[in-house]
């Protein structure tokens, strides 16, 4: 880890460990209210300590409202995307004669809907507002979902999934940079990590649910109204999917920088901005010609789509979909195929929060990032010798699932490192999901087919070689970072001599001389720390 903290701990983990800051006091509606700043290296659990009442109580009310509504909302969307696997190991694939690669087409006809989907979607954001259109989208995936259990064969499915895939692309950037989502526009740096996994974790759940329900089905209403099990899935997803239309009609919050809702004072709403200022994060404007010419022409927009490509790639085999087909091979119950693969969804969920919990308060993630790599390493490497007891192919899928806690971490990082530009930011992260699943899709085709079920002998191998090159780009990534932290620092340093110079007071030459005595005597305890001497 020595290598790790040298590169990107000294400066990340010298704003959070290190170094207590003094409260930033604002001016909203006339009064004055504090915004914390880091005041201990305690460890906290959900609220930074020398946090004030007053945005204690901001922070919960975003939390029950905005949280609330993004985790229903992508527990919904995930609960429509992945039923089809568990419909096809319950049995879809005997009612229907899919003895192919139907089961890799459905899942690759959602992503290309959900790829071609994107740049509507995002224009369609920008004319009518999120708090209509999110909703009218939702009611429409549900809608397409339900028609699944009349479908007859592959191609209607076909059909019907790239319609799904389609319409649901408006969820990504409707919840991550158009105004609704709370890491873009509500949250601080400090408060991202565990809200992110918070919310990614509600997507996995439904993945859980979904595999609890079918099982649930097959053994009591399979069959009920002449209609078997796996179509009976289809209509209650529907069913769970359109309270989730109206809550979004109630909850989901204007724009912040254009007017308060209806749940949130002036006041509110004033503080909301200031603590964005406080962490120089900077709101969205205008799209012009200048924006491609800035994000093609950084780092954060190649480094990180690559980083988050080769992530998915990881992502593909091991699933909850190969372990389902591997114990489907194995003869187990269909109840149990459904609810076993469960625990893999059940340990990203707890890594990924307790990964969220502690990137915040460590202001670091590549610890995390770390363990996940190292446990994909082992979890691929059993995969591939394969003739492996079943207690140690249960242990390489389940492990396997902290590669989810991945997804958050990183769409953390590029909130962060993009801060200071909120148009780049809004179409790197949209970028991040486009690409990654783009790569995806084709990935899955070439190495991870049905018809090489269970074994996949050539997806696991490329895993293996894909979970190599993840551990490997860590340090890319870390290196780009580290890079621009010093030039902002720089970029600092240099502004606070030339106002100070333009001020020509006493008070800000002596202001200045302390904080240049502070960079000083903080690079010589570096240095003692490492036996330097300066």
């Amino acid at each position: 880890m020595g290598f790790f903290r040298k590169t990107l701990g000294e400066s990340r983990q010298e704003e959070s460990q290190g170094r207590v800051e003094e409260p930033t006091t604002i001016n909203t509606a006339g009064e004055d209210v504090l915004i914390s700043s880091k005041t201990s290296n305690k460890f906290y659990f959900w609220t930074r300590p020398g946090t004030s009442k007053e945005e204690k109580k901001l922070v919960q009310k975003l939390d029950f409202a905005i949280l609330t509504f993004c985790c229903l909302t992508f527990f919904a969307k995930d609960l429509d995307r992945n039923n089809i696997n568990n419909a096809y190991i319950s049995g879809m694939k005997e009612d229907l004669g899919l003895y192919g690669n139907e089961l890799n087409w459905m899942v690759t006809w959602f992503q290309i809907g959900y790829i071609v989907g994107q740049i509507p979607s995002q224009i369609l954001l920008t004319k009518i507002s999120p708090r209509w259109y999110l909703p009218a989208a939702e009611f429409l995936w549900a809608f397409f979902v339900l028609f699944i259990y009349k479908c007859q064969n592959a191609q209607q499915i076909y059909a019907v999934r790239f319609c799904v895939g389609f319409i649901e692309a408006a969820s990504w950037p409707g919840l991550h940079f158009m105004g609704i989502y709370e890491i873009g526009t509500w949250y601080r740096n400090h408060e991202i990590n565990k809200r992110g996994g918070i919310f990614t974790a509600s997507g996995i759940a439904a993945t859980m649910f979904s595999g609890y329900i079918q099982a649930g089905i097959y053994d009591t209403i399979d069959g009920h109204l002449g209609i078997r099990g796996w179509r009976w899935l289809f209509i209650i997803d529907f069913l769970i999917t359109c309270p989730m239309v109206i809550i979004g009609l109630i909850i989901i919050p204007n724009p912040l920088y254009e007017k308060r809702t209806w749940w949130m004072t002036e006041k509110e709403r004033q503080m909301c901005m200031k603590r964005l200022e406080v962490d120089k994060r900077k709101p969205l404007g205008r799209f012009d010609r200048s924006l491609f010419k800035r994000v093609l022409g950084r780092w954060h927009f190649w480094v990180l789509c690559t980083w988050f490509s080769v992530m998915y790639f990881v992502y593909q085999a091991p699933t909850t979909s190969t372990m389902a087909l591997w114990l489907k091979a194995e003869n187990y119950s269909v109840a149990d195929a459904n609810n076993l693969p469960t625990v893999y969804s059940a340990v990203s969920i707890v890594f990924m929060l307790v990964a969220g919990i502690y990137n915040d308060w460590r202001g670091s993630e590549v610890e995390s990032v770390v363990l996940i790599c190292m446990t994909q390493i082992i979890s691929e490497s059993m995969l591939v010798a394969w003739s492996l007891p079943k207690p140690a192919h249960f242990f390489a899928y389940y492990i396997a699932g902290t590669i989810q806690s991945l997804f958050p971490i990183i769409v953390s990082w590029t909130h962060k490192v993009c801060s200071g530009d909120a148009e780049e930011r809004a179409i790197v992260i949209g970028a991040l999901n486009s690409i990654g699943l783009a790569q995806g899709t084709w990935w899955n085709q070439v190495f991870v087919p049905t018809v090489e079920a269970p074994r996949f002998y050539r997806g696991y191998r490329a895993g293996l070689a894909a979970s190599l090159a993840l551990s490997a780009w860590l340090p890319v990534v870390i290196w780009f970072t580290r890079r621009q932290e010093r030039q902002e620092k720089d970029q600092r340093i240099q502004g606070q001599i030339i106002e100070g110079s333009e001020h020509g007071t006493e008070e800000g030459r002596t202001s200045l001389d302390k904080r240049l005595v502070a960079d000083s005597l903080a690079k010589q305890d570096k240095a003692n720390e490492a036996g330097i001497v300066m």
